[in-house]
């Protein structure tokens, strides 16, 4: 639950209710199935060791080669993107499917780390360092809003999004993050010191929260 508040931040500005078809691409660990509630929800994912990581937790993944989706035109009410985009260099032929998928009425909600951020200083100049694949990406920035418009989408909404993700300790966020990012040269103390130096941290309560923040697009036809 580290990451709650970005889940239910983005869910939220989705406006979704009990009984919606529901798109998470890419749905990475099937990491949205515990905030829906009610409703259907229908993974799609590149990576089969991201879909047998979903389907031990009970949750369907279908995968997708190419960036096309292998679904009905018009078939769902939302789809939801979250954190997933930045791996992804051809966003045109994504947010086009996106609105292939979508019935009338629907909405897409995508939400990622913007390229003039601190969270892309963090993954690019800190986590990238401690990695054996590195980590580098297409952010969203100046181009976003009209590969969105290309793809025959209007934005309504146009937010940076700003939460944090919380731990009993900075410790346990240094190893959550050095399991979520795969930073296996690096050890909690230097993790720790990078997530001081790149995002900052704050108390709250009996929890320490990391600093975070996505750039949120809400589109609709």
């Amino acid at each position: 639950d580290a990451r709650a508040s970005e889940f239910l931040d983005v869910i939220r500005e989705a406006g979704i209710t009990p009984g919606m078809t529901i798109v998470d691409v890419p749905s990475g660990g099937a990491y949205l199935s515990r905030y829906l509630g009610e409703t259907e929800l229908v993974g799609l994912e590149t990576s089969p060791t991201f879909a047998e990581l979903a389907a031990a937790r009970g949750q369907d993944v279908i995968l997708y080669e190419n960036n096309r989706f292998p679904l009905q035109n018009a078939c769902v009410d939302r789809v939801l993107s979250i954190a997933g985009l930045h791996h992804i260099r051809d966003k045109r032929t994504v947010f086009s499917e996106m609105r292939r998928i979508l019935n009338p009425g629907g909405r897409i909600v995508v939400a990622d780390v913007a390229g003039d951020s601190f969270v892309r200083s963090f993954l690019d100049d800190f986590v990238g360092n401690y990695c054996d694949t590195g980590h580098s990406g297409w952010y969203f920035g100046a181009t976003t809003r009209s590969e969105l418009h290309d793809a025959g989408l209007n934005i309504v909404n146009d937010k940076r999004l700003d939460y944090s993700w919380y731990a009993p300790d900075i410790d346990q966020l240094a190893d959550f993050c050095k399991l979520l990012f795969g930073m296996v040269h690096a050890d909690t103390k230097t993790i720790a010191a990078g997530i001081c130096k790149h995002l900052g941290i704050h108390e709250a309560g009996d929890q320490v929260g990391l600093n975070w923040q996505l750039h949120c697009f809400v589109c609709e036809p």
